[in-house]
């Protein structure tokens, strides 16, 4: 056959099961734009730097949960608003629990192993296991808040020897907060300035800026083999990311005391000894420390960003933090976690940052194992799901005026804390975020000591930087800005 006919061929077979899928799926199908054949809805994707922003448009025109089709076979939810994903996440929780397993660049970096993209017992196991190493602060010879506190220090005197010029410190924060990683997990930091480490963030940065579960690669695998493709920089990346992890477990196993377990790595080569060693195997701890190193230090350091980006362009939130910071902590001691109830004000500028800046505002895919009724509605089973947060966290009807910068909207009259019932932006239900304890404490010691011992400015004869958030990939970043980091 030449090469026309065996292209044509391909085409053929592919609108036949096409219609054949088509002919299988379950009546009362949520609303969406109508699929073309073959490549579905492809063409009506976002291509702007704001995807979180472009998906609002199909809430607008079909309500709060809408159907796309992505390939020849690929179906897609959206859901959207506090009452449609609490009703899936909570009510529902054990239909929408599940990770998809169809997506292919999903599937090849995965393998359906792991915390993040795990399913079943084995992953549950996993869970447990790695949220008691998260709790438990005695793991290693230091308590987790005393790391937090030591690369705090570390990361003023490398802010301070900037000498107040104007930098872009984005870099700089996310080597800080990935030490934290690198402390729970190996037990030791990495020096700012190591190539390694510098290499293993960019990697990161890659992974966090490239995936997307919209990737064309997820429904046409073959687009994965392409020179430029994007599926072909995320691989080498958690290539790279996965000999760093391997070497380093090898390096443990030689040294390796269970009578003295210095981090993580060494509480999983303990636990190999007693546990299911289905759930507690080398491949599922490589897995899991991948998924740790990743997501623990791209959305913590991001958050940290905006922060700062926020601060420097609300000087008067500013005042207000290190007004409450001197008056009940001073300056001749760190701020710890044992300050959190007298620093309120502090704690709601965190969660405002949090809520505006919506770090990850499309929630990592769920899917469903069988057709399940949803708000009038049939999801068809192995759909891929995703929940639209930032529709939750900005949505006019539960916050005023939801985009400004406002921390007083988490405090009282009083300045004392107000809970608030739709902030999450670690989502909710079985797979929430179970890192989120980790972040918040993090960004509570890393701003309170920097914003005790520094002012954040916009460099002089500069604009007010922007504040607009780019969503390419994982994470809404913030454009690129310089700022003065000037000593108290």
């Amino acid at each position: 056959m030449t090469a026309l006919e065996v292209l044509l061929f391909l085409v053929v077979l592919c609108i036949i099961l096409y219609a054949f899928v088509l002919s299988r799926s379950p009546k009362n199908l949520p609303p969406g734009p109508k699929p073309l054949p073959i490549i579905g809805n492809i063409l009506d994707l976002p291509r702007s730097k704001q995807a979180y922003k472009d998906f609002l448009k199909y809430k607008e025109k079909y309500g709060d949960v809408v159907r796309l089709v992505l390939g020849p076979f690929q179906t897609f939810i959206l859901v959207f608003s506090q009452k449609a994903i609490h009703k899936a996440l909570i009510q529902q929780g054990n239909d929408f629990k599940f990770r998809p397993t169809t997506l292919f660049v999903i599937k090849k970096i995965f393998h359906g192993n792991g915390i993040f993209f795990g399913n079943g017992d084995v992953h549950q196991k996993l869970r447990k296991l790695t949220l008691v190493t998260l709790k438990d602060f005695g793991v290693g010879k230091k308590s987790l808040e005393e790391r937090i506190q030591d690369e705090t220090h570390i990361l003023a005197d490398e802010l301070e020897s900037y000498g107040g010029q104007p930098r872009d410190i984005r870099k700089t924060l996310k080597r800080a907060v990935a030490n934290i990683i690198a402390g729970i997990i190996y037990g030791s930091r990495l020096d700012y300035g190591d190539p390694e480490f510098i290499r293993l963030i960019q990697n990161i940065d890659t992974i966090f800026t490239v995936t997307s579960a919209i990737l064309p690669e997820n429904f046409f695998p073959f687009l994965a083999y392409l020179p430029n493709s994007k599926a072909r920089k995320v691989f080498n990346a958690f290539d790279d990311i996965s000999r760093y992890a391997r070497r380093r477990i090898k390096e443990h196993r030689e040294t390796f005391d269970p009578e003295n377990i210095r981090d993580f790595v060494d509480l999983y080569l303990k636990a190999e000894e007693h546990e299911d060693e289905e759930a507690v195997n080398e491949e599922n701890m490589f897995r899991v420390i991948v998924d740790m190193f990743n997501a623990g230090t791209d959305t913590t350091a991001t958050a940290l960003a905006w922060a700062i980006l926020y601060l420097m362009t609300n000087p008067d939130v500013q005042d207000k933090c290190q007004k409450e910071i001197i008056e009940n902590v001073g300056s001749g001691r760190a701020v710890s976690l044992s300050d959190k109830e007298r620093l309120q004000y502090l704690d709601a500028t965190i969660k405002e940052t949090l809520r505006l800046a919506c770090i990850a505002p499309l929630v990592p895919p769920h899917t469903v194992l069988e057709d399940t009724q949803f708000e009038g509605s049939t999801i068809p089973k192995e759909s891929t799901i995703i929940f639209h947060l930032n529709s939750v966290l900005t949505d006019p009807n539960i916050w005023e005026t939801p985009e400004e910068f406002h921390p007083e909207r988490f405090l009282t009259e009083e300045g004392r804390k107000k809970e608030k019932e739709f902030f999450i932006p670690f989502s909710i239900g079985p797979r929430s975020c179970l890192g989120k304890h980790l972040a918040m404490m993090e960004l509570f010691l890393f701003l309170g000591n920097l914003l005790q011992r520094f002012k954040f400015k916009i460099p002089p004869g500069c604009q007010k930087p922007s504040i607009e958030r780019v969503h390419t990939g994982i994470t809404c970043q913030p454009h690129p800005y310089q700022v003065c980091v000037v000593p108290n």
